[in-house]
Formats: structure tokens, sequence, C-alpha cells
């Protein structure tokens, strides 16, 4: 079987002065017919009558053409506008490092906002670590990825709380804290936002909290990536090991793992499996 075409194609800038990688419409549009595995995470599909954003293997009907746009990142379709799909939950999608270009201080800044820069300090103190002004990293986010760091931030924020409130028994207060919220008060404020519910009835039935229960985090994987066996990952504190688990998906176990530093752990854990470490 002959692989799948890649959505990136030169292209029209989306917003003045962005000059990333462009989304071919016509083979995003035929991947998400067919909900193509390989194409997992590469692209998300808005739907402009739901103003919800989905991966490509969503199992819900196929929009219309007409209905729908694409975005090469999460992060995208929020800053447009649109809400992440309860039903094939865009927060477990496989990581690419292709809608961000080559240029490596980027790369660096999405590592460091991955591992919670903004979480714990401000733009500034993230241009300082990378050695430029607060003023020329907006600008390469703007001219690159088409979104301001604040703006990957939310929804690395929002995308982690949901992970674990979807798959652990951690209170709700211990979420909040670890994805950087700072306060209950606006992480029930950023769900409410983006899916007009509370994030108690985002739990999976019966997941009471358990402060003392194992932490284990689902993400899906494309065909091409092989986990054959259970593999350990390194972290600063405490432990983490990923395990093949059903339909295409990986299980992060993580182990003595601090309130503050679980985003980090996930974040090292993913980029272990999807770009080698």
């Amino acid at each position: 079987m002959s692989p799948a075409p890649c959505p990136f194609s030169a292209g029209r800038a989306k917003v003045p002065g962005y000059t990333g990688a462009m989304l071919d419409p016509d083979q995003c549009y035929a991947s998400i017919v067919r909900r193509d595995p390989a194409m997992d995470g590469l692209f998300f599909t808005a739907v402009r009558t739901t103003r919800i954003y989905c991966r490509p293997v969503c199992p819900a009907r196929t929009p219309d053409r007409a209905n729908v746009t694409f975005h090469a990142s999460a992060a995208a379709a929020q800053a447009a506008g649109y809400r992440p799909c309860l039903r094939c939950r865009p927060e477990t999608a496989p990581d690419s490092a292709a809608w961000a270009g080559t240029l490596a201080s980027i790369h660096r800044a999405l590592r460091l906002i991955d591992d919670g820069a903004l979480a714990d300090g401000s733009v500034a103190d993230l241009a300082d670590r990378l050695g430029m002004s607060d003023r020329h990293l907006r600008r390469l986010f703007v001219a690159h990825l088409g979104l301001t760091p604040l703006a990957i931030e939310a929804t690395r924020r929002l995308h982690l709380a949901k992970q674990l409130v979807h798959d652990t028994r951690l209170p709700l207060t211990d979420i909040a804290f670890a994805a950087g919220y700072g306060s209950v008060r606006r992480f029930n404020e950023a769900f409410q936002a983006a899916f007009g519910r509370a994030p108690s009835t985002l739990r999976r039935e019966g997941a009471s909290a358990d402060p003392g229960a194992p932490i284990t985090v689902v993400v899906a994987h494309r065909p091409d990536c092989a986990v054959a066996g259970p593999m350990r990952v390194a972290l600063p504190e405490g432990s983490a090991e990923v395990a093949p688990g059903t339909n295409r998906t990986l299980r992060i176990t993580l182990t003595d793992i601090p309130l503050p530093a679980l985003g980090r752990a996930i974040a090292t854990a993913r980029r272990a499996v999807f770009a080698g470490g």
C-alpha cells in the first residue's frame, strides 16, 4: 500500500506575515472521509456548524466539505474559536513537528512551553531563556506558526487538564494546579468556555477522585509508531513507563511525580515516543 500523501504544501499565507507550511484542503478532506490513522495529529478539522475541532480519525459523521476548515495544530483551531471534540479527544492526538517548521528557536520555545515555561513564568521570561526579546519571540511565533506563545499555552493547559480529568482519578483541585491554572476558579472558567460544562461532568463514569490512585494517561499513535513493549522514560523526578494500549494507543504510567511536574513528565514521555526523546 502506498503511503498517504502529506497534507502540507506551499500555499498562500493564512495571516499577514505567516510563512509556515500550508495544508492541502483536498488531501485533508480525503483523509477525514477515510478516517486515515496515518494523518492523525498532522492536522485538525474545524466544523463551522458545530464550532468543534476534531482529529482526522474522529468517529462522528463526516461533515460536508463546505462546512470545514483545516488547521495544522490544535492551538490554531482553538485560537480560531473552535472547541475540542469530546468524542475523538484532540488532547490524545499523536505529536507532530511538521506544523512548527524548521526554525530551531521555535522548536526550542515549543518544547519549553510543553514543559510548563509559561505556567511558571511570562513570555518575557521565556524569551530571555531563548536569548531574545519578548517582542522578537512574538514576531517569530506569528510569522512561523500564525499564533502567539500565549495561544499555544492556553491550548496546552486545556488539553493537559482535560486529559487528567478524563484519564486519572486526581482530585479536580490537584488537576487545576498541575495544568498551570493557578486557581480552581480559572480552571472552571476555562472548561466552561471550552466545553460549556463543569470539569466534573467530563470524568469517566465511576471515576471518583482518589489522590493515591495510579496516574495513567492515554495517547494515540500513528501506524508507523512501533512500541513493542514497555519503555522506561528518564525523568528528573519520578519515573514514567510507556506501554502499548488498544486501538493504536499508548498508556503512559507516571510514578512519584510531584503535581507541578506532571505536565512536563507527560510531555517528556510523549517526546520519547514521537520524537525520539
